[in-house]
């Protein structure tokens, strides 16, 4: 997601929210780090049990699933001249795009609507600023590729009369 962020500058958030975001996540880790650094807390981490306990949840898949129930909008398909072997896409507008995410951490399923609805608005904005227009992404097709393999010969073509 963060490439993308310098890539394009359509649909850009908002700076207060991300400069929001950036102060809450600094008292987190500053908060974090207080805990970290306390006897008691590097005490507890010593204990057997505990240790075991950090590692299981360290090891511990975080998975994201999301569900595309709709997208419908304009799509514009643009095939360069040859010799090209890309067929470039984008909407011409915002799609309608109804998401649905379900975080889970190992076999839990998250239920948090705030963060899920956090999760879509993101990937919703991300998409808009990845395939709507001007930005447009790209998908090879190797059949269109200029540089046809000499050895390969059309079917309605003789074999023989190929390789005068």
């Amino acid at each position: 997601m963060a490439d993308s962020d310098e890539e394009s500058s359509s649909a850009a958030s908002s700076d207060e929210e991300e400069l929001l975001l950036s102060e809450t996540g600094r008292k987190i880790l500053r908060f974090v780090d207080k805990i970290t650094k306390s006897k008691c807390f590097q005490r507890a981490a010593e204990n057997e049990f505990i240790r075991r306990k950090f590692e299981d949840l360290s090891n511990t898949p975080l998975l994201l699933s999301v569900e595309v129930r709709e997208l419908s909008g304009t799509l514009v398909v643009n095939i360069p001249a040859p010799p090209t072997d890309r067929i470039w896409y984008s909407f011409c507008v915002p799609p309608k795009l109804d998401l649905h995410v379900c975080p889970k951490l190992g076999q839990r399923e998250l239920s948090f609507c705030h963060v899920s609805d956090w999760i879509e608005k993101k990937l919703q904005d991300e998409f808009q600023k990845v395939f709507v227009l001007p930005n447009m992404d790209d998908i090879s097709v190797p059949l269109m590729h200029s540089g046809m393999d000499e050895s390969f010969s059309p079917s309605w073509e003789d074999p023989a009369a190929a390789h005068c």
